[in-house]
């Protein structure tokens, strides 16, 4: 268990799970959604660091769960531990809408993985804002795998996306190709994150990789949730 260290007197530190609500690979009629395992890792790891995990998805309610969580190599012990846990089976079912999020309530944000988020997390407004706001506050901000596509989102006051002139990663090229969705997808992650000034780095396929440039913390694909929780917590940790 990972402990979090508490201040005595100091309120319990509160992150915000973002999750998507797009359920569909574009036209070609194939499920898509979260995957859930990064949502299992770092609701895991937080809740039992003494942190309140709340949840939000772009038009809340519950999203849909990406087929590509299942089977053989992919499923983990928090994804198995998911699926017997009611509470968190809750927090899933009634997730709040992003727009009616109040970004002052959290000391960070996470955004989830799975293709659903290429469609409903890029030019997203409301990410877009809580994104800058926790930037802005020097909270931290944890994307993985195609949760980074909310970097994509522009800054509502300077208009370029936070990931200009930062070291990130996120699902290569190579993975997507892999995965065999690369011509599903409205764009390639990659591709968009180095058009919008980012310094991609990348690791060997499908390993966990994460990339930590101060408060912004990206993780390159869904075995990276792990990493990226724990790289959350000793920033936590530090503030």
């Amino acid at each position: 268990m990972t402990g979090f260290l508490l201040e005595r007197g100091r309120a319990m530190p509160r992150v915000l799970l973002v999750l998507t609500s797009h359920g569909q690979l574009g036209s070609t009629g194939i499920a898509t959604g979260v995957g859930l395992q990064t949502f299992a890792s770092p609701y895991y790891l937080l809740t039992e660091a003494g942190i309140d995990v709340q949840v939000a998805s772009p038009m809340g309610g519950q999203p849909p769960v990406d087929p590509l969580s299942f089977g053989d190599g992919v499923e983990t012990a928090a994804l198995r531990r998911l699926s017997a846990d009611k509470e968190a089976q809750s927090l899933l079912e009634h997730t709040m809408a992003l727009p009616a999020v109040d970004s002052e309530r959290y000391d960070g944000l996470f955004f989830t993985g799975g293709h659903g988020g290429m469609w409903d997390l890029p030019e997203n407004e409301s990410a877009g804002h809580l994104i800058s706001a926790a930037l802005s506050a020097d909270k931290p901000v944890v994307a993985v795998c195609h949760g980074v596509a909310a970097l994509c989102s522009p800054d509502p006051v300077t208009g370029h996306a936070p990931v200009k002139g930062r070291r990130v990663t996120g699902l290569s090229n190579r993975e997507e190709v892999l995965l065999g969705r690369h011509q599903s997808v409205p764009f390639l992650l990659q591709d968009r994150l180095t058009s919008l000034g980012a310094v991609f780095e990348e690791a060997a396929e499908f390993s966990s990789h994460v990339v930590v440039d101060n408060q912004l913390i990206t993780g390159q694909n869904m075995r990276s949730a792990d990493q990226a929780s724990r790289a959350l917590l000793a920033v936590l940790n530090r503030s």
